[in-house]
């Protein structure tokens, strides 16, 4: 082997050790490496049974520090670490981080947004401590706590509907012939999905796993069957990265 190639390959090792090794840094959160004089730090720490759940986000009160958003999840069981994300997150124009609504609203899941990247998610975590991640942000979950309606915080639109009895997804789809989805309504027995576009409502037949958008009459959806939007975006009071 020549000198050359002994060298970019010496090179190459060396750049992808620091690359690995600046990645392990991070994917652990040590306070000392984001002093209080250079970033905002937000964390909470919450228990749901026997499992701790530790959310912390940090972002730079000075552009020149590098990034715009990290944030860490860790969930731990008996003192021992079962799961660790981390994120590193652009706000790209819209809400960033990780996210706890007031109050939690079921006992078979603690439930977690994440915002930015045009990649939202809905975080899951049961009471043995296991994660699920899907595809969404905001949610909404119906009054019989089986379904789990989180619509996309992405640049393409879509929705997700989770089956909490079950565990598993019904369906993780996009919008279809570009209607992009807005609220979830259970009304006369049906899940429906509203439009941003006229007066188009999607019938949500989860029995089936699909979505029927038709043309109906204006005022066919009620106000007063429009389910809870939990970590909605238009009312999260610190939503750049748990700054203002």
């Amino acid at each position: 082997m020549s000198y050359m190639k002994t060298s970019i390959l010496i090179q190459l090792f060396l750049f992808s050790t620091t690359c690995f090794a600046q990645q392990q840094k991070q994917f652990t959160f040590k306070r000392i490496d984001y002093p209080s004089s250079k970033y905002t730090l937000t964390a909470d720490t919450t228990n749901f049974g026997k499992v701790q759940i530790f959310t912390t986000m940090v972002v730079s009160k000075e552009s020149s520090n590098g990034f715009l958003c990290r944030s860490w999840l860790t969930i731990r069981k008996n003192h021992k670490v079962l799961k660790q994300k981390f994120y590193e997150i652009e706000p790209v124009g819209g809400c960033s981080g990780l996210f706890l609504p007031s109050a939690q609203p079921l006992a078979t899941y603690f439930i977690i947004s994440k915002f930015g990247d045009y990649e939202g998610k809905t975080l899951l975590i049961d009471t043995t401590g296991k994660l699920v991640e899907l595809k969404g942000g905001s949610y909404s979950i119906s009054a019989d706590k089986r379904y789990l309606f989180s619509l996309w915080d992405s640049d393409v639109s879509g929705i997700t509907i989770f089956d909490l009895t079950t565990g598993k997804a019904i369906l993780s789809k996009e919008n279809e012939n570009d209607k992009e989805y807005n609220d979830i309504y259970f009304q006369d027995g049906k899940f429906y999905v509203s439009s941003f576009e006229n007066n188009y409502v999607g019938t949500i037949d989860v029995q089936n796993k699909r979505i029927s958008m038709s043309d109906r009459p204006k005022g066919f959806l009620k106000k007063t069957n429009k389910l809870k939007i939990y970590n909605d975006v238009q009312t999260l009071a610190k939503c750049n990265c748990g700054r203002k």
